[in-house]
């Protein structure tokens, strides 16, 4: 199984990139996606990830890095309301307008599925794009990211299903389980097998 780069490893690329002057959280998250691809690329080739690291930061020179850091026009476009705080407000809102659409179903008040709709809709396909982008920003892994995604989306339509009561119901909380289990195989219970076998050693 390919050998990814751990939180902590991760934690020293951006030592590394504060070292040479990269201080713009923005930027060093570019930057060091760039380092981290090299980086793995050789530690699919059998290298530690100490060795894997100087190879990549000899690989990429402290010049082309400050061309990334000159041309990350990648970021320009992504809102700079798009906060942690943004975030949370979002999430509540949609939530609360979904669970009053729940509220009204069950109350029997007319117009409950035109409220029940824009509050999934506006958790579906805007708050959980958002958090989406707003984790490309701060973290390079981007398969990881992509996957949390996945499940936190499928993960909400399950639920919201479940108190609709829809019929098909139990064929997506299959899909949830398999999901949330690829996750936590893959991003949970394999690097902390890693670590242990470290420590170990």
């Amino acid at each position: 199984m390919k050998r990814e780069v751990l939180d902590s490893e991760y934690e020293q690329i951006i030592v590394y990139l504060r070292s040479i002057g990269v201080n713009k959280q923005k930027v060093q998250a570019e930057m060091a996606d760039h380092l981290l691809i090299v980086t793995e690329l050789y530690m699919d080739k059998g290298a530690d990830f100490y060795t894997a690291f100087q190879q990549a930061k000899k690989e990429i020179k402290k010049k082309d890095l400050v061309e990334i850091s000159q041309n990350a026009s990648s970021f320009k476009g992504y809102p700079k309301f798009l906060g942690k705080r943004f975030l949370i407000i979002l999430s509540a809102i949609s939530l609360l307008i979904f669970m009053t659409g729940l509220i009204m179903k069950y109350q029997h008040i007319p117009h409950h599925r035109i409220v029940i709709v824009v509050g999934r809709r506006l958790t579906s396909v805007v708050f959980l794009p958002l958090l989406l982008l707003h984790n490309f920003t701060e973290r390079a892994n981007r398969l990881k990211i992509v996957l949390n995604f996945i499940f936190q989306f499928v993960f909400f339509q399950t639920i919201a299903d479940y108190l609709l009561h829809w019929k098909l119901n139990p064929y997506f909380s299959f899909t949830t389980l398999g999901i949330g289990l690829i996750w936590l195989v893959l991003y949970q219970l394999v690097p902390w097998l890693h670590s242990q076998k470290s420590s170990i050693n």
